[in-house]
């Protein structure tokens, strides 16, 4: 009877260790699969940054979870009586770069906007007549090209208290991920979509570039108590503590820009909840 009895042990200890080893490993797997993959600035790789055609190769393409675009709010088309807040799509404060003219982006109005075309960015020899876009535009780019992607919307400052309904005027009942460098204009969103009740589809992250290990917990609190969903890191500074740590306060993790698919599946591994890249890394 003993010896059945050890014996039986012995088949049942065996089992358990195969029944972890295959958890574990159906645990690296769903780890690996977990991220959602959001375009910067659209589909940069292929088509120049934040322009309608990078947004739209960006949406059509069902590996992308979001598509992440950068807005500005324009100072001048404030002076303009009556006039709606213009919010402008670009990276740069100033359009030198992308058009080869030294102004603002927050000098440029309705009545000119479309005088200034983009003539730099990837494969720009394929694409003609690129303006910048507004708001409304890119996200009209998006959500009448998508397979399901969610505009991801970098606010690059603040936000007056006119713009920032107006953003939450055209994002009406869609789905939004609205992000910042800057904390107060995360907040403000936050604030926002508790108060018109659409909370549930606006997400937030609060983009940082760095962090140091002794900042995880009170950053991570920080956020939480804030009602922000996510930390966004550049990917050199996210670690599996990062995650871990963030993770135990109900925070969420993105990494960006991740440069290629080895280095997205590294990170995937670790259990990052967004990646976001240039291009194709899934």
């Amino acid at each position: 009877m003993k010896r059945i009895f050890l014996k039986s042990l012995s088949i049942f200890l065996i089992l358990s260790l195969a029944l972890s080893i295959f958890a574990l490993s159906a645990e690296d797997t769903h780890a690996a699969a977990k991220p959602k993959y959001i375009a910067h600035r659209g589909w940069s790789s292929i088509a120049p940054e934040n322009t309608l055609p990078a947004f739209r190769l960006a949406a059509r393409n069902s590996g992308f979870y979001g598509v992440e675009f950068d807005i500005w709010e324009s100072t001048a088309e404030k002076k303009v009586q009556g006039a709606d807040p213009l919010l402008l799509v670009m990276h740069d404060e100033n359009i030198k770069r992308m058009c080869g003219v030294n102004k603002s982006i927050r000098n440029i109005t309705r009545a000119n906007r479309t005088k200034y075309n983009i003539k730099s960015g990837n494969n720009i020899k394929k694409y003609h007549d690129v303006k910048i876009p507004t708001l409304k535009l890119a996200l009209n780019a998006i959500w009448n090209n998508s397979a399901g992607a969610i505009p991801v919307i970098e606010l690059k400052h603040r936000l007056s208290a006119k713009a920032l309904n107006y953003l939450f005027d055209q994002i009406g009942d869609h789905k939004v991920v609205i992000i910042s460098f800057e904390y107060n204009a995360v907040t403000d969103a936050v604030k926002r979509a508790k108060a018109l009740g659409v909370s549930k589809n606006v997400k937030t992250m609060y983009l940082m570039s760095k962090i140091s290990s002794s900042n995880y917990t009170s950053m991570a609190k920080k956020l939480k108590n804030a009602g922000i969903t996510a930390v966004s890191l550049k990917y050199t500074y996210v670690n599996k503590t990062v995650v871990s740590r963030f993770h135990k306060y109900g925070v969420k993790v993105c990494t960006w820009t991740v440069p290629n698919k080895k280095t997205a599946a590294k990170y995937a591994k670790m259990g990052v909840d967004y990646i976001t890249a240039n291009g194709k890394v899934f």
